[in-house]
């Protein structure tokens, strides 16, 4: 039952086309992420948001689903990002490609998504767009 809500979920990502949204994602629906993306809502209105900030900064956004199991109201993705940052977001934009891996946790009631808790390595996020890097260890004598 819930795969078709991950999927409507995936393509609002990957296309931009929010319409499939309100269909599946609760009004009390809270999404956590790491922090430092800005990318967490409360309820539809700050999802599509925050999809749209995204696409607006990596408008060639592609999730692709590794793998998913459903139980009961649960599920849980494993899924890979690729996208190339060309727009304005929160960071200047670098023009750099990044993909990364993540998984993502969600709770359903009453048919519909009420929380999803995102989980990815920010870091490597930040440090494939060349934002952050890691110090040059040095060279054993």
């Amino acid at each position: 039952m819930y795969q078709d809500h991950i999927q409507a979920l995936v393509v609002a990502w990957n296309t931009g086309n929010l319409s499939g949204l309100d269909a599946i994602i609760a009004t009390n629906f809270s999404r956590v992420a790491p922090e430092v993306l800005n990318s967490n809502a409360k309820g539809v209105a700050e999802l599509k948001k925050v999809i749209q900030d995204f696409r607006t900064a990596f408008p060639n956004t592609k999730i692709t689903v590794q793998e998913s199991f459903f139980v009961d109201d649960r599920s849980f993705v494993r899924w890979t990002f690729e996208g190339t940052n060309t727009g304005p977001g929160k960071f200047p934009t670098t023009r750099k490609s990044v993909t990364i891996e993540g998984s993502s946790l969600a709770r359903f009631e009453n048919g519909k998504m009420v929380e999803e808790l995102v989980y990815f390595d920010a870091f490597d996020f930040l440090a494939q767009l060349g934002i952050v890097s890691l110090p040059k260890v040095a060279a054993a004598s």
